[in-house]
This record gives C-alpha cells, structure tokens and sequence, in this order.
C-alpha cells in the first residue's frame, strides 16, 4: 500500500489496539483470579471481551475491503483479456 488512506490508518490502528486491549485483558483477568480479588478479575475479562469484540469488528471490515478488492482486480483483469483477444482477433 504506497499510498495509505485515513481509513485504513485507523483500521489497522483500531486492530493493534483491540489485540493489546484483549492481552492486557487477560493478564489482568488472570492477576484478578490469582489474586482473589473479584473486581479485578470482572474488570480484566471486560477489558478482554471489548477488545474481542473490537478486533472482530476490524476484522470483518478488513475482509469485506479485500473481497472488494479482489473483486475489482477479477474484473479488471477479465476486462484486459478479452481486449487483448479483441486485439488480436481469437
């Protein structure tokens, strides 16, 4: 990608910060559980829950993008076929 757009800047911004929010999440849900503190094990597992949800949220938007993509690179390319048959009389 040579040229990135916003979007997709805070795309895969938004997905680094969702994978980190769901690690933080755990350790903190295991120090919680470890530790026999309630609060800290719910707060732990909410943290790793969001930060799921997030990064599942990038990661069907980031599929549909590349499908699109990969759609529009199919045309284009049977669209260069059948001018070079026309080209070249097949």
């Amino acid at each position: 990608m040579a040229n990135p757009t916003p979007e997709s800047i805070v795309e895969v911004v938004g997905a680094s910060v969702a994978n980190k929010g769901m690690a933080v999440g755990a350790v903190v849900g295991t120090a919680g559980w470890l530790s026999q503190v309630n609060w800290i094990g719910i707060a732990g597992v909410v943290v790793a829950v969001v930060g799921l949800l997030v990064s599942t949220y990038f990661q069907i938007r980031r599929d549909r993008r590349e499908a699109a993509e990969s759609a529009a690179r199919t045309a284009e390319s049977a669209a260069r076929v059948a001018a070079l048959r026309d080209n070249c009389e097949i």
